[in-house]
């Protein structure tokens, strides 16, 4: 059985919302995936100023919102991705997928190309 995993990695200003735990726990309810949420913030405020150090920084510590979806079976992972999607938008830069699976990556963007992904 394959396993679908995507990693859905949104930088400062992607979403369209706040990215909210109990929305993702109601989309990861009604559509029967696992759904985790990771907040990574690495910003200093320094002299009035909000900045990151991202030179030589790995991608997993850069300032993010990360959006883990996992599921055995590729319908119910395709719908909840979409739902995500109309909530949110899709990630957008070419690291928005970074460490998913290849079949969860592949999914995920398929459904951004069909739906244009919020953008």
């Amino acid at each position: 059985m394959k396993k679908y995993t995507v990693h859905l990695r949104y930088y400062i200003g992607d979403p369209l919302a706040e990215i909210r735990q109990e929305d993702l726990d109601r989309i990861g309810k009604t559509h029967g995936v696992e759904i985790f949420f990771e907040k990574i913030d690495n910003r200093t405020f320094d002299n009035g100023i909000m900045k990151e150090e991202t030179l030589g920084k790995a991608i997993e510590e850069i300032t993010q919102d990360v959006i883990t979806v996992a599921s055995g079976d590729e319908t119910l992972f395709r719908e909840a991705i979409l739902a995500i999607y109309e909530r949110y938008r899709s990630p957008r830069t070419a690291y928005g997928f970074w460490g998913s699976s290849k079949d969860g990556q592949r999914v995920a963007k398929e459904i951004a190309e069909e739906t244009g992904g919020g953008w």
